[in-house]
Formats: C-alpha cells, structure tokens, sequence
C-alpha cells in the first residue's frame, strides 16, 4: 500500500563557527501526518528532536513553542527519524512538504550526522518528495513563493492549533493537499476572482467593426 506523508520540521538556529557543523539550523521537532491513497488522514506523528549544536534562541522560543526544556530529553535525529519511518512501516511512501527547505535540511542531518544505512534511502530520495508550495504557486501562476499561512487562507481551510508547530502545520497542509486534491471543481480565492474579472471584462469590440460588412436596406 502506498500512503502519503506530509512532513513539517521546526529548526533553531546554529552559530557554526567552532562547531564544525556547516549550516546554519537543526531541527528540534518533525511533525508528520499520515493520508491514504485517496487523500484520507488516518494518523499523525510528532516529535521533539535534541540539537547537537545550535540552541534555541528567544526569537525561536516565541515562534515555535520549543524552549530548552521541551527538548530535554528529546531524541537525536537519528532516532527521531528512525521512529518515524518505523510509525510509516512498510508502507511505499510519498513526502509531501511546504517548500524543498524540510527536505533539504533533513537529508543534510541525515549524511553529517546519522551512520550510514539502507534505511535513510527512502528519506533522501528527492523523487519521494512532493513540494507542494510549488505545486499550489504552479497552480494559482504566481511568481514568488506562497506562505503557508496564505495558501490556507486561499484555500479556505479551517485550521487547528498554530502555526510554527511542525504537528499542527502538518495537519493544516494535510487537509489543504486532501481539499485540493479530492475535490476537483473546488476553486480557490484567487482562482474565483480571476474568473469573476473574466465575467466582468468590458465590451472591447468597437460598434465599428460589429458593423463592419453589414448592408443596411437603404
């Protein structure tokens, strides 16, 4: 059976000077949520993961939630992603995520710090994942990169907890690719508008040349 997971990570920051690690965040939680074939949600995931190197910054801690202390005890991301793939099992999978950035970051965790292993392949292979912010721009022809926030306004979609919390943007995302990818005929904010102004346009054509060619009986 092939299930669909989106995948949402939160990330601190890291001074990487002296560290030896070279970039710039670590993820501190991975929140997944869990569709069927068909777009239906049947389960959710979350955990909190402890960062080798960076720390979480007041900015980071107002944003997200994540203090220190949340993360404790929390798993290293070996762990932490190996819990996930073991809540997967042996389903096929296919990764959905707001923007490349949570794939990325994943697989840079993955090869600078994790021990090499079959495991990860499903993980770091980039034809697994679906960027559905590229996905939603392609869609509405826009030009520049759509927040999440923004994609579920337009979308219309009730969402549940906050933002920044890598469960809850998991799950809105989740109802937001299962609206739109279930119901055909639904349009967006946008795509409403764009067809009103259509409805709307005025009459263009001159009189001149709607007469063009007609003999009127003299």
């Amino acid at each position: 059976m092939t299930v669909r997971v989106v995948v949402d990570v939160e990330m601190c920051r890291v001074r990487t000077k002296g560290t030896g690690y070279p970039f710039k965040n670590e993820i501190i939680q991975i929140g997944a949520v869990m569709m069927d074939e068909a777009f239906a949600i049947k389960d959710k995931f979350s955990t909190f993961v402890s960062p080798r190197y960076g720390k979480i910054d007041r900015f980071i801690a107002g944003l997200t939630g994540i203090t220190e202390r949340t993360i404790k005890d929390a798993p290293d991301i070996e762990e932490a992603l190996d819990r996930m793939l073991r809540w997967i099992g042996e389903n096929e999978v296919i990764f959905y995520a707001w923007s490349d950035s949570d794939y990325r970051q994943i697989q840079r965790e993955i090869e600078f710090k994790c021990q090499e292993s079959e495991r990860w392949t499903t993980l770091l292979s980039e034809e697994n994942w679906v960027d559905y912010q590229k996905t939603m721009g392609d869609r509405l022809e826009y030009f520049r990169s759509i927040k999440l926030e923004e994609a579920l306004e337009l979308a219309e979609i009730d969402t549940e907890g906050h933002m920044h919390d890598g469960l809850d943007d998991a799950y809105n995302t989740a109802l937001m690719i299962s609206k739109l990818e279930t119901q055909k005929d639904y349009q967006t904010i946008v795509e409403r508008l764009r067809e009103r102004e259509k409805e709307q346009e005025p009459l263009t054509t001159s009189l001149g040349s709607l007469l063009a060619g007609v003999v009127l009986d003299e």
